[in-house]
């Protein structure tokens, strides 16, 4: 009996300990705002004389970082700079944190992410593609990730079958190869550069929560039908890297009407915004994923 007794007291104690160091946290640290957003599409609304940013001005205001996970625009060299401007003036300088998707690299070279890297800086955002962003005790691990290719008929039938129906292997050029078109089998090598990257970083250790944001999707459960074999061109199924490097969250986007679900107990998010046709209403879409750094005092086991 004196056993259990002792036990029992001890859980109080460390309940007490518990409580006690999470509101000591809470009074000393203010619980930042942050926003991870996709597919933004930022030259789609302008043609469309929208502004998908009109009635939530204070909520990204209020932001404490705010990372575009991807598609900004097309034409990067034309319209970056000019587009990032203004969500750094409201968001505030040193928040605003960007990595290319897809169409980022429309009408570009697939080869020039310094240049990306210089329209971001010029704009006073920072380009974070392969880097780590921190908040408080929330780590986030950036890449674009691209797919391996490998769902649906596989590889060698997708590195032929989709060049022939997505846009990304006509309207991308690589300029160090005669600048001809982009071919697969690079966007299946930067996946795995990506993949090892945030292998890497997952490996380090951190005292909080750690959120892996890509563009593409990391799995294939989260895809609506695609006509045509076209899952592996969105998506690539990385439930066993899930559960090997045990991220505690995954922000995607590149897929606008994806499914949120949870593989291997981790969330996997879609943060999604969309082209103005298909959003009827942006502002209930930015406040939806806005979100706080949560107070944790161990990581993720």
């Amino acid at each position: 009996m004196g056993l259990y007794v002792l036990f029992f007291a001890s859980l109080k104690i460390w309940h007490v300990f518990y409580q006690f160091t999470l509101y000591t946290r809470q009074e000393n640290e203010e619980i930042m705002k942050y926003l991870c957003i996709a597919d933004l599409h930022l030259d789609f609304w302008e043609d469309d004389k929208r502004n998908p940013f009109e009635g939530c001005e204070e909520a990204l205001e209020d932001l404490d970082l705010l990372i575009i996970a991807g598609d900004l625009s097309n034409k990067p060299q034309k319209r970056w700079t000019r587009l990032l401007t203004p969500l750094v003036d409201l968001v505030g300088s040193g928040k605003v944190k960007i990595f290319p998707g897809n169409h980022d690299f429309y009408q570009y070279r697939f080869d020039a992410e310094d240049r990306l890297s210089e329209f971001a800086d010029a704009a006073g955002a920072e380009y974070v593609n392969r880097k780590v962003v921190e908040l408080e005790d929330t780590r986030f691990i950036c890449a674009t990730l691209w797919t391996d290719m490998e769902l649906g008929p596989g590889r060698t039938r997708n590195i032929h079958h989709i060049p022939t129906r997505m846009n990304d292997y006509r309207a991308i050029r690589h300029a160090g190869a005669g600048y001809r078109r982009l071919w697969p089998e690079e966007t299946i090598r930067t996946h795995k550069n990506d993949l090892d990257f945030i292998a890497g970083e997952l490996a380090k250790p951190f005292a909080g929560r750690s959120i892996v944001v890509t563009h593409h999707a990391p799995h294939p459960d989260v895809l609506n039908d695609y006509k045509e074999d076209l899952d592996a061109a969105y998506a690539s199924d990385l439930s066993a890297f899930i559960k090997t490097n045990k991220p505690d969250a995954w922000s995607f986007g590149h897929c606008h009407d994806a499914r949120s679900i949870t593989v291997e107990g981790c969330s996997l998010e879609n943060v999604s915004l969309g082209y103005p046709d298909d959003v009827l209403a942006p502002k209930e879409r930015f406040l939806s994923l806005i979100k706080d750094t949560e107070l944790r005092l161990s990581p993720r086991p």
